[in-house]
């Protein structure tokens, strides 16, 4: 039996640090703000949480465009308000993951400045140069090469220009990014995410990519076959200094594709799209994939909803936009089913969308760059706006909702971008006034997962559907714990005559819409 590590046992707590509380009144998020938090963190009840971008950037992509690896952005503090995050959640028995890109840097790092347009430079070869670029595409759309004025080569960059590609193939690439690794673990960090890791140019630029359809076929960019051998150096430099957890983000929605990425010598666990991005609520589809990545994966799955590239859960899963009785069963399945679950800050809170009303409440790269496109393609100003809030990211990047204050206790300025327009009524105090409210829920549930061996490690025994609802039996040493989960019409509680404790919800012999009951037994077995 493989040894149980300490991330199976943690509810992690993505935290957008842009958006989660400004501490210095400059209107945007920053350490000194997440510090004042942790304490609402640890009330709430997770283990961990997981940092987005930090490091100095010029902010082309949200931060993922990175100029400094080694360093804080000045607008989020300094690396001694990171260190005393790092030590207050270690105090409070809560770990730390930071997001970090070793696909590609900003076009304004030192490296890359030296490079430009330099064939001389002696970091040249850290990146991709072409005097006969392929005809691979950004996903940005575009070109995936950009020329230089006066070499006549082009730079290559899966994303925007301002994002360039690093050359893995030079082993001076890999030994520099293995330092920027220790530089954070000496720092105290947990654990990575690593951002689009399967994208790492390890081979070189190939053969041209396939189209169907006018729709490029990324064949040879992405998931080359290189990438494996340079993950599992990765992967063991980092264990060989102590236990770390290894989230990969795989750019595929594919069950097949992530499990790849998913074995002892490489990832702790992938960031499971294949569940968490579904664009609307269907139970049966939910089942599939838990039931498939139960078949398919060397290890737990990554179980979200919703995270910082996508809409909040409740906009696309609810009946309407503010439900939460939707929201709360969704919670329940993420808190019970096997995996490690990462819940979206704000979504405890049931925090709703942000809607831009105008092409400059838009923020993000990829709806700005839609925006132009369409317009560019002939689309009246409307339908470009609906083409680019459709494709933004922005849904779910708006500042915190904190209580029913100006600026909505997020900061005691105007934030650095617009708050929800219902801030006023729908936010975290307001949430944690109401002792029926979806917060509350999401706290006992955490509490009951924290205190029960078999949601956090347990393996599935049964995991069945019927109709709209899902179940299952989950078991290990210490105890047994069922789970229902209605999402429709009433069905009968296959558990109903079960002989044991309920921890949540109520045992009726049926279940009606959005209800939920766990139940929990020691020792022997169910009858």
């Amino acid at each position: 039996m493989k040894p149980q590590r300490w991330w199976r046992d943690v509810v992690f707590y993505q935290v957008y640090l842009p958006s989660f509380c400004d501490g210095n009144g400059d209107g945007l998020g920053d350490f000194p703000g997440l510090l004042s938090k942790l304490d609402y963190l640890a009330e709430l009840g997770v283990g961990g949480i997981w940092i987005t971008p930090f490091y100095p950037s010029p902010l082309v992509d949200n931060g993922y465009d990175i100029s400094d690896f080694c360093a804080v952005d000045p607008r989020f503090g300094q690396i001694a308000d990171f260190s005393r995050v790092v030590a207050a959640c270690h105090q409070r028995g809560i770990r730390v993951v930071i997001d970090l890109v070793l696909n590609h840097v900003s076009s304004r790092h030192p490296w890359f400045i030296d490079a430009w347009n330099n064939p001389a430079s002696r970091f040249r070869d850290f990146f991709i140069f072409s005097a006969k670029p392929n005809n691979w595409q950004s996903f940005f759309s575009g070109s995936a090469w950009t020329p230089e004025p006066d070499t006549g080569e082009y730079y290559y960059h899966k994303f925007a220009p301002e994002q360039v590609d690093l050359n893995w193939r030079n082993p001076a690439v890999e030994q520099a990014m293995l330092q920027v690794v220790d530089f954070w673990r000496t720092l105290g960090v947990d654990g990575f995410r690593f951002d689009v890791i399967n994208f790492l140019t390890t081979d070189g630029p190939g053969a041209d990519n396939p189209e169907t359809n006018g729709e490029q076929e990324h064949l040879h960019d992405i998931n080359q076959p290189g990438i494996e051998k340079t993950l599992q150096r990765l992967c063991r430099h980092i264990r060989a200094r102590g236990d770390a957890f290894l989230v990969g983000e795989i750019g595929s929605e594919s069950l097949d594709v992530l499990q790849r990425y998913q074995r002892d010598d490489l990832m702790d666990v992938v960031f499971n799209f294949n569940l968490g991005s579904q664009k609307t609520f269907d139970a049966k589809a939910i089942f599939t994939q838990l039931q498939a990545m139960r078949e398919q994966l060397s290890g737990p799955p990554t179980l979200f909803f919703s995270s910082h590239d996508m809409p909040r859960m409740i906009g696309r899963f609810g009946e309407h936009a503010h439900d939460t009785a939707r929201a709360a069963v969704v919670a329940a399945l993420q808190l019970t089913a096997d995996g490690v679950p990462f819940i979206y800050q704000g979504e405890e809170a049931g925090l709703s969308n942000y809607v831009p009303l105008t092409e400059t409440d838009i923020h993000d790269v990829q709806g700005q760059s839609w925006f132009r496109s369409a317009l560019a393609s002939g689309a009246s100003h409307a339908d470009a706006l609906q083409q680019a809030i459709s494709h933004s990211r922005d849904a779910s990047r708006a500042p915190l909702a904190w209580e029913s204050l100006p600026n909505a206790g997020f900061s005691t300025v105007a934030p650095w971008m617009r708050l929800c327009g219902d801030a006023a009524t729908v936010n975290i105090a307001q949430q944690q006034q109401n002792l029926a409210s979806l917060w509350h829920q999401y706290r006992r549930l955490l509490a009951i997962r924290a205190a029960s061996p078999a949601l956090r490690q347990g393996e599935y025994r049964l995991l069945a559907q019927e109709k709209n609802a899902i179940h299952f039996l989950r078991e290990c040493a210490q105890e047994q714990v069922w789970v229902a989960i209605n999402f429709g019409d009433a069905v009968r509680n296959p558990w109903h005559e079960i002989p044991a404790e309920t921890l949540y919800g109520v045992n009726t012999e049926w279940l009606g819409k959005n209800q939920c009951v766990i139940k929990r037994s020691f020792h022997g077995k169910a009858q």
